[in-house]
Parts: structure tokens; sequence; C-alpha cells
């Protein structure tokens, strides 16, 4: 008799145990699910802050753009038809478009931003790339070595300041006029900046599709 109990005290004490961290186990998911925030409360409240997280935050929209150079465009933008390249003798893509401009031709920013980089190319010479809202970068190639005073990684720029002058640094582009090779990538991909820019001479329809005619060569819509 003495033998069964002793059996059967380790059961009743694994029972007792299960028993506590079930119980804790229960305190537990309670306390976690009466402390977790409300996300639906069905009064939309602060909803001045989301639509400006989703609308109108700065990030999201991207600027209204100047022209880097006033010139017109000399060899367009083409990302997956190749193009004759007169220096290499070869067709090639072309991710920007080629500007016409005097050498030593003063090159502005774009829109306001900040410097993410400076740098020689051994093909596409002097280039410098800004970052702008919209999560667009404009980039700028074919420089005088030369660059503004000031234009450094990090340095934040406004809209029209002059960011260096039209070199001929670029070895893949010699055989051409002087010009400001100028490329402009939205979210990562690069996009025809004549979707964004109304350049001296371009035709309507080249502008999104629309009419360029009261244009001041700017575009305000937000990113899709």
């Amino acid at each position: 008799m003495e033998e069964n109990e002793n059996k059967k005290t380790p059961r009743i004490i694994y029972l007792s145990v299960a028993i506590v961290l079930a119980l804790v186990s229960v305190i537990i998911i309670a306390t976690t699910v009466a402390n977790k925030p409300n996300t639906n409360t069905g009064d939309n409240t602060n909803t001045d802050t989301n639509d400006e997280q989703t609308n109108g935050n700065i990030s999201d929209t991207l600027p209204t753009f100047s022209l880097p150079v006033s010139g017109e465009i000399s060899m367009d933008f083409s990302d997956t038809v190749p193009v004759f390249s007169e220096t290499l003798n070869d067709y090639r893509t072309h991710l920007g478009v080629d500007i016409s401009a005097s050498l030593g031709e003063e090159v502005i920013a774009v829109a306001d931003g900040v410097v993410t980089n400076v740098w020689d190319d051994p093909f596409m010479g002097t280039c410098i790339s800004i970052e702008h809202s919209g999560n667009a970068i404009s980039i700028y190639k074919n420089l005088d070595p030369e660059v503004a005073d000031g234009i450094i990684i990090g340095a934040s720029v406004n809209s029209g300041d002059v960011i260096g002058a039209v070199g001929e640094s670029a070895m893949n582009e010699l055989a051409s006029e002087p010009h400001l090779h100028y490329e402009l990538k939205v979210d990562g991909t690069h996009v025809d900046p004549k979707k964004h820019f109304k350049f001296p001479g371009q035709k309507p329809e080249e502008n999104n599709g629309e009419s360029t005619e009261n244009s001041d060569n700017t575009n305000t819509e937000s990113k899709q």
C-alpha cells in the first residue's frame, strides 16, 4: 500500500506543475491582448497625420524641376533601343539625355536636395548625383573636373544652385558637341527626363503626353 502511495506522489507533483504552467500561460496571453494597441478604432483619429504621411510627405512627392542647362537635347534617352555612339562607333543604350551647352556653362541643381556622390568615372568623366524628394535622384555627367565650392557628399543644395560646369571629361562622348549628360532616376529606375521637363524644341507629346505650351519647366505631379 505504501509503495502505491509513493508512486502517486510524483504524478501529483507533475500534474500540479502542469496546471501552474497552464495558468501562467493564460495570464501572459490575457495581459498581452489587453495591452495590444487598438489599430482600428473606427473614429479616424489622427487623420491629419496619416494624410501627411501618405499624401503630403516630402519623401512621397516629386519636386518641382528646373532645367540643369538651357540647351536643346542633342541625344535622346533610350533605355531599350540601342543608339549609335559616334565616339565608340557602336550601338548602345543611352540612360540619359545629352543637352547642348557651351564649355564652361554653369550647371545647376534641378531641385532642392542632398549631394549623394561626387566622383570621376573612367568613361563619363566628372559626375555628381543629388537625391531629391519623391525618391528621385538627378545625375550630372561630363562635367568640368572642378566642381563648385561646397559641392561635397552630404551637402544640401537648393534648386538653381550652381553645382559645376559643362566639361569634356566623358571619354565615351568625346566625339559629340559640348553638352551635359543628364540622367534622372525615380524609385531606383532610370526614367526619360522629358517626362518631367520641358526642353527647348521639345514636342508637347513628349512631356507626359500633355501640352507644354503654358509650361514653366516644372512638374508637380505626385509619384504614383
